[in-house]
């Protein structure tokens, strides 16, 4: 800075109804710049070559006295000059870093909407459908009462009728008669109910289908590769279709260790949810998109696939095999007062349920009362011996190769009877013998 000159006099040049004081002057542009004016000197390449230096109101100074040109190159020390240029540098590879992302970020916004567009169109296309299928329902059913009413209408004209017939042959003969029996004319709408809630029993489907359209959206689409999903959610998404899981209460498995008590067990097929298949056998369940045609049962699961074994307990050591095949299921007890509706009918999403949880290869954790632990991870399919000593208030998961594995142990306070209960989320899991 010019002896007696103060840079704060100094004043942006491209600031016009409100000066602000100057930060740097420009050799080159022979002018002065604030701090919001100076960003393109900073940032943009075409600016490179100019040479920036502490605010100054006169350059007169520093033009040559031959050429009459702003001297460029004025500082003593070359070691300043080439720092700042290390400095622009640097700050032209932020620059260049930032749109990088910045482009990033607008391929992930492109993708995001594209989802939302298919997603809005699936949905509107699937709720026109039941529009229309919920019309159809409604015609069909008040057509069932007309055609109802036309038959009991029709009977009473036809007993009128012959009510008039009777009277008449009263009036025409002399002696007894007997009192003409008259049919109790009522609607019959037991039938109709029957017709109709059979018809209606395919309206669950409507619920399976929107899940059908937004569970696998949310595996296809992940969002950018640095970002992790919570392990959880409470939206209850729906499994992804085709997985077996299978049930073993024999008498030692590969490890060839017997602990707790070994008795038949069966899967109940009274509460089976909707979207899975038991085996002839009852001792496997697999997953299905395709809804089954169960009749409504208050111990049916209806919003969760899920099963429990026809065995409960409520005293002594138990034990029994779990062969799984899928890349999502869950293993472990419910009390009998479980809910079997609702986002907290879930195992371990309740203060009733104790389970393993696992879920493609992503977790792996023990979940009771909507409180997970992780657990390494294991295999999808794995053998899994589940133990229960009732009275110790113990449940214990091993997983059976060569030998047994544990994998987490449950300590709480039994106060009911507890059954075997299972999550088939896709493939399937069996009961071994």
């Amino acid at each position: 800075m010019e002896p007696g000159a103060d840079s704060a006099d100094v004043v942006c040049d491209y600031c016009v109804e409100n000066p602000s004081p100057a930060v740097k002057t420009c050799l080159k542009c022979e002018t002065s710049f604030c701090s919001s004016h100076l960003k393109p000197h900073l940032l943009n390449k075409a600016f490179s070559g100019h040479t920036l230096i502490e605010p100054v109101a006169d350059l007169t100074d520093r033009q040559c006295v031959d050429h009459k040109k702003i001297l460029e190159y004025y500082y003593k020390d070359d070691a300043e000059y080439e720092e700042l240029e290390r400095e622009i540098e640097s700050l032209q590879g932020v620059q260049q870093n930032c749109s990088s992302k910045q482009r990033d970020l607008e391929r992930s916004e492109a993708e995001i909407k594209t989802r939302i567009n298919e997603l809005k169109g699936k949905l509107s296309k699937s709720f026109s459908e039941w529009r229309r299928q919920l019309e159809e329902d409604e015609e069909y059913a008040l057509k069932l009462i007309d055609e109802e009413g036309l038959r009991a209408l029709s009977q009473i004209r036809s007993c009128s009728e012959a009510l008039n017939k009777r009277m008449e042959q009263i009036t025409l003969i002399d002696g007894e008669t007997q009192n003409p029996d008259v049919p109790a004319l009522t609607l019959n709408l037991s039938n109709i109910s029957q017709l109709i809630q059979k018809r209606l029993n395919g309206s669950e489907k409507y619920h399976s289908d929107i899940l059908g359209i937004i569970v696998p959206a949310s595996t296809e689409y992940r969002g950018p590769s640095n970002v992790t999903p919570p392990p959880h959610s409470s939206s209850g998404a729906a499994p992804v279709p085709g997985n077996v899981l299978q049930l073993s209460t024999g008498i030692t498995g590969r490890a060839g260790i017997s602990q707790g008590q070994r008795s038949p067990m069966s899967l109940d097929p009274k509460t089976v949810n909707w979207n899975l298949v038991l085996s002839d056998d009852l001792r496997s369940v697999t997953w299905t998109e395709q809804k089954q045609p169960y009749p409504p049962h208050p111990e049916r699961f209806k919003h969760r696939p899920q099963v429990l074994c026809s065995q409960s307990f409520s005293s002594g050591s138990h034990s029994w095999d779990v062969e799984t095949d899928g890349e999502y299921w869950g293993i472990g007890i419910v009390c009998g007062s479980v809910e079997r509706e609702g986002n907290k009918s879930e195992l371990g999403d309740n203060s009733k349920s104790w389970c393993l949880e696992f879920y493609f290869g992503d977790y792996f954790d023990a979940w009771h009362n909507s409180k997970f632990t992780d657990l390494p991870l294991i295999p999808s399919n794995s053998r899994i011996r589940v133990q229960l000593d009732y009275e110790a208030g113990t449940l214990s998961f091993h997983r059976v190769t060569d030998s047994l594995r544990h994998l987490h142990t449950f300590q709480t306070t039994f106060t009911e009877p507890v059954f075997p209960a299972f999550y088939c989320g896709n493939n399937s899991l069996k009961l071994l013998n």
